[in-house]
């Protein structure tokens, strides 16, 4: 997270920034932080996933929602924008930022050098406080893995990475084809 514009300031500020700008920001530990631009892969990686995830919920009780969709932690007090998410039941919404929701069951991350280690440690804490969140999946477009973390019981996680195949996603009942997530990488000639 280090070069990227911060801001302390309180949340009310935090809500009112984000919505009237055009660069997305998250809030952590009082900071705003400038979400930085993204390469080519990483977004048709992250609008794969979201493609991915809405075919297979098709018909079913849950939601797929792109990466614009912030989701909040009110035990941690911070906002976070995830490359994809998927909420089960009626969406609930942060008390002070009626465009969070607070209650994803699935939250996916498209990783980048820069934010990889937040993603899989800060960011994953905050996460964790949220109890409809069952399911975190980490995607690495560089070497085309996948890392899954899937609530197994109060505090315990289990973690398995996949580099072909398919991610079985239990708690949604789907499976998410990685063949899926690289759809059109190759044709980005870099």
């Amino acid at each position: 997270m280090e070069g990227r514009d911060r801001r302390r300031m309180s949340v009310d500020d935090y809500v009112a920034l984000d919505r009237a700008s055009e660069v997305r920001w998250e809030y952590v530990n009082g900071e705003a932080l400038a979400m930085a631009g993204a390469s080519p892969e990483h977004n048709l990686v992250a609008a794969n996933v979201a493609g991915a995830l809405r075919d297979a919920l098709r018909g079913r009780p849950c939601l797929a929602m792109s990466e614009g969709q912030k989701v909040a932690t009110p035990r941690t007090g911070a906002y976070h924008h995830p490359d994809a998410m998927v909420v089960c039941g009626a969406p609930r919404y942060d008390e002070r930022d009626e465009y969070a929701i607070v209650s994803p069951t699935l939250l996916v991350e498209v990783l980048s050098p820069t934010t990889a280690d937040y993603d899989r440690g800060g960011k994953l804490i905050h996460y964790r406080t949220l109890e409809s969140f069952t399911d975190y999946v980490l995607v690495t477009v560089e070497d085309r893995t996948v890392e899954h973390h899937h609530r197994i019981g109060p505090g315990k996680w289990l973690v398995t990475e996949h580099s072909e195949g398919a991610v079985e996603l239990e708690t949604l009942g789907i499976t998410l084809p990685l063949a899926a997530l690289w759809t059109d990488l190759d044709r980005l000639g870099r």
